[in-house]
């Protein structure tokens, strides 16, 4: 036993916690592996959920230490965005601690689908709506709808999470962030801190299983330094096809287990 747990249980959440902030450092979809890892051990759906938003936090601070330069150089964007999506976490994780995540998971997979289509398509999309070309500004009306967008985003990242980082790659790109690092770092920056107010609500609610909690931990502070040190040096379309396959693979698993597993049995 470890921390109470038995071994297989503490490797598979350790494992899991480890390819996690990996995976959340270089593309997202971290959630993919921590939230159903919490639930093969036995942990409730809600408590699973919050279990492991706690777990995998200290892991994307790494990466945000990894990729600091980049965030430098957008420091005002970072705190306008980073303003909305504190506001929009709150809001996501009372959501969670007040009501049953079944109905809303069920629109999970539509999101990562519509927004990894955005992402695929969003060089057209910026031209159309006249922000692709060099020093050009979104207009008021688009800059609104975006930041409305970046909300419910927000909203949903403290509410379950599963590929905000695919959900959120495609809104910072049509708000006219072009260099794939910068994008991506900024992405990382909001992540955290959407998952740092929902994290702070859990604990504050008692809503953690800390055994599991912990374990995974340790495995998301390897994983997300390892992950941060590796994502700056990922090419920029080699990361832009890890980040869109990572996006309808999601959609795709989400979609079997919520619609079609259930009716094929």
């Amino acid at each position: 036993m470890l921390l109470g747990l038995p071994y297989l249980d503490a490797f598979l959440l350790f494992g899991a916690g480890l390819l996690a902030a990996a995976a959340n450092a270089i593309a997202g979809g971290g959630t993919f592996l921590t939230f159903p890892a919490f639930l093969a051990t036995g942990v409730p759906a809600v408590t699973a959920n919050a279990s492991n938003a706690v777990a995998i936090w200290p892991g994307r601070l790494l990466v945000i230490a990894a990729y600091r330069r980049e965030l430098a150089r957008q420091a005002d964007r970072a705190l306008r965005t980073g303003a909305i999506c504190i506001a929009g976490g709150i809001t996501g994780a009372w959501a969670l601690l007040q009501s049953s995540d079944q109905a809303f998971l069920r629109t999970v997979p539509w999101l990562l689908l519509i927004a990894t289509l955005l992402l695929l398509f969003d060089r057209p999309i910026q031209r159309l709506v006249g922000i692709g070309t060099p020093g050009s500004r979104p207009s008021p009306a688009w800059r609104a709808t975006l930041t409305v967008a970046l909300f419910l985003c927000a909203a949903y990242g403290g509410f379950f999470g599963g590929g905000l980082g695919v959900i959120l790659m495609p809104l910072l790109s049509l708000s006219g962030v072009r260099d794939i690092q910068e994008l991506n770092a900024l992405k990382n920056l909001l992540v955290t801190l959407i998952a740092g107010v929902a994290v702070t609500l859990f604990v504050i609610s008692g809503a953690v299983s800390w055994p599991g909690t912990l374990v995974m931990m340790a495995g998301g502070v390897i994983g997300g330094y390892c992950g941060g040190a590796v994502a700056r040096h990922v090419p920029a379309p080699a990361l832009r096809a890890v980040v869109i396959f990572s996006g309808f693979a999601l959609a795709a698993y989400y979609f079997w287990n919520i619609y079609l597993r259930p009716a094929a049995g």
